[in-house]
């Protein structure tokens, strides 16, 4: 049996606010791809709708395509992509803009 026991009088307040955030963070994380993964399931979109939500252009959208990262659609002379599949790359690919010490 793995003890987990945290043994407050030894850990500076910094590091203990330092391992809640993280802990929190990892559960936010976690909870965060899972409700993706639900919301995304079978919902196709358009070019436009998978555009905004990577937040890139028709062109670089197209390259993706090109390179296989998405499975396309074609319903009525319009591509349909795949939410989760996008938000899935999205993801995976976001690099953070704020950068917290």
């Amino acid at each position: 049996m793995e003890n987990n026991n945290i043994i407050l009088h030894s850990i500076t307040p910094a590091e203990l606010k330092a391992m809640i955030r993280e802990l929190v963070k990892e559960e936010f994380d976690v909870m965060n791809r899972e409700l993706q993964r639900v919301m995304g399931e079978d919902d196709l979109v358009s070019t436009g709708t998978a555009c905004r939500l990577l937040g890139v252009c028709s062109k670089v959208l197209r390259y993706l395509v090109n390179e296989g990262h998405f499975t396309v659609f074609h319903h009525m002379k319009e591509r349909r992509f795949i939410r989760a599949e996008l938000l899935e790359f999205r993801n995976k690919h976001r690099v953070s803009r704020l950068k917290r010490v």
